[in-house]
């Protein structure tokens, strides 16, 4: 039989255990404090972030302080104060900074904390320095017109040349074909005579 001691625990590590496999499946987090922010405003927030991939769940702080020992994230631990909230970034963790920071602005009860990306920690003013970069599109294009307008400019210069050349052998072509019919014009007696 089950004791309510043994059930309270057997509840604790399960979310535990759900919380790490969160962790584990996505590395890249936002830590964030919600504490007076009203239900509608963080489901409003869910929606928002989950059309880019990503997701916001709150956890209790014992399990979260727990969590960051085990991910030997120490450093975060101590930013865990209050009603703690993670947004797990999903493929594009610019856009997660960039939805929570705009949430913010609105709603002066989330806090943005700090956060992991690619395994760096993050604090919160880098976080709002991500949130002002372009989208992952529009950097990826960006890169792509840098890569192309060089190659772009070395085709047209060879293009250039070859055009060039082009047009020189179709000169010397028109000069030749003129040249014939120069000689036979030419008569015999207009010719020098041979030396003797």
């Amino acid at each position: 039989m089950v004791t309510m001691d043994k059930f309270g625990k057997l509840c604790k590590e399960r979310m535990m255990e759900e919380v790490l496999l969160r962790f584990t499946k996505h590395p890249n987090f936002i830590i964030t404090s919600f504490m007076g922010s009203s239900t509608a405003d963080l489901e409003s927030l869910r929606r928002t972030l989950k059309k880019s991939s990503s997701n916001f769940f709150v956890v209790k702080n014992s399990i979260l302080r727990l969590i960051f020992g085990k991910l030997k994230l120490e450093e975060e631990i101590s930013k865990i104060d209050g009603g703690m909230g993670i947004s797990l970034c999903g493929d594009d963790p610019v856009a997660t900074c960039n939805i929570l920071v705009t949430f913010a602005r609105t709603h002066d009860k989330l806090k943005i904390k700090g956060g992991v990306v690619d395994g760096n920690r993050l604090s919160s003013d880098r976080i709002k320095q991500l949130a002002s970069l372009p989208p992952k599109n529009v950097l990826l294009a960006q890169v792509v017109g840098g890569i192309k307008s060089p190659i772009t400019g070395f085709v047209n210069t060879l293009s250039g040349v070859l055009r060039k050349f082009v047009c020189v052998v179709d000169a010397i072509k028109a000069v030749k074909e003129k040249a014939p019919v120069a000689a036979e014009e030419v008569k015999a007696s207009d010719l020098p005579a041979p030396a003797a």
